[in-house]
């Protein structure tokens, strides 16, 4: 098999109670062309002294105070030279023998990203078996059904990935769905493994655990950045759909949980700014539900 070179980067900052087992799942997968960099933010816990321990095995390490974790896996990925790239969070581990078949994969010809299983560690969903699905710049951002993406899971080329733009460094939360949007719409070739790949922790000092508001509202702005993209013309008409509908729902939202004011005036409310409303089955689907929701004494969840 031609092995391509790998390139991982571990961003982290005070994981010391997972990074081991990180690091460990890296180095054991015994691939014969790794790049490994550990980009720590300057942790205060025992995550440098793990480092340490293992630092004759890794490419390159840092310690030091970072924008955040989009800004930490940049200046890991500068210093890249493999062919595959992705990042391993500091909470995360790969499955044996995930690299062998992520390389496999990429050596089939025109493969612009590997996408394969993760499974689940902790929370309600433990040791559930989740895949990536149907993967497409459109379909991602219009969250088609079907649709499924689970970052640890996904690898790219990183040439390609420097050609569509790298990553932005001023979305804290949804950058990977940011950066993936741009790279589908040039390198939509998706080669998808039936293995797990990667185990994803989820615990209550995980972003994707605490902040999940936020991971909402970065999203709505990258949709709304989508559509002004003039790199996206493609996905221009996808997009401002989506911020209309987003748009639409909030404001239902917002009018149903005004519970100061009668049921029939929330409902006139809605009526008199029915041309907000996007005129498609969804967009009717939606008022019709608000309104059910107002008359039942409910609010709209998030």
């Amino acid at each position: 098999m031609n092995y391509k070179r790998v390139s991982i980067v571990t961003p982290t900052f005070n994981q010391g109670d997972f990074i081991e087992e990180t690091i460990e799942s890296v180095l054991s997968q015994n691939y014969p062309d790794l790049e490994y960099f550990i980009v720590d933010g300057g942790s205060t816990d025992q995550t440098v002294s793990i480092i340490k321990k293992y630092e004759k095995y890794l490419t390159g390490w840092i310690s030091e105070r970072d924008r955040g974790q989009a800004h930490a896996i940049n200046k890991g990925l500068v210093r890249c030279t493999g062919e595959i790239f992705n990042w391993l969070n500091s909470d995360d581990y790969l499955e044996p023998g995930s690299l062998n078949e992520i390389a496999r994969l990429f050596n089939e010809d025109g493969v612009h990203l590997v996408a394969g299983k993760v499974r689940l560690i902790g929370g309600d969903s433990d040791q559930l078996i989740d895949e990536n699905k149907l993967l497409s710049a459109e379909g991602l951002m219009l969250w088609k059904p079907g649709v499924k993406f689970i970052q640890p899971g996904v690898w790219m080329r990183r040439t390609l990935l420097e050609n569509c733009g790298g990553i932005d460094e001023k979305y804290h939360y949804c950058f990977d769905k940011d950066m993936l949007l741009r790279y589908l719409y040039y390198y939509p070739h998706v080669a998808y493994s039936d293995n797990v790949l990667v185990n994803f922790r989820f615990h209550e000092a995980s972003k994707t655990v605490s902040f999940r508001s936020r991971f909402s509202e970065e999203t709505r702005e990258i949709i709304r950045s989508v559509s002004n993209d003039s790199r996206l013309p493609g996905l221009h008409k996808g997009a401002k759909w989506r911020t209309r509908q987003g748009d639409w729902l909030r404001f239902l939202r917002a009018t149903a949980a005004q519970k100061d004011e009668s049921k029939l005036k929330r409902i006139l409310k809605i009526l008199a700014c029915i041309h907000m409303q996007p005129m498609d089955s969804g967009g009717f689907r939606m008022t019709a539900g608000g309104i059910r929701r107002i008359l039942q004494g409910e609010t709209i969840p998030e």
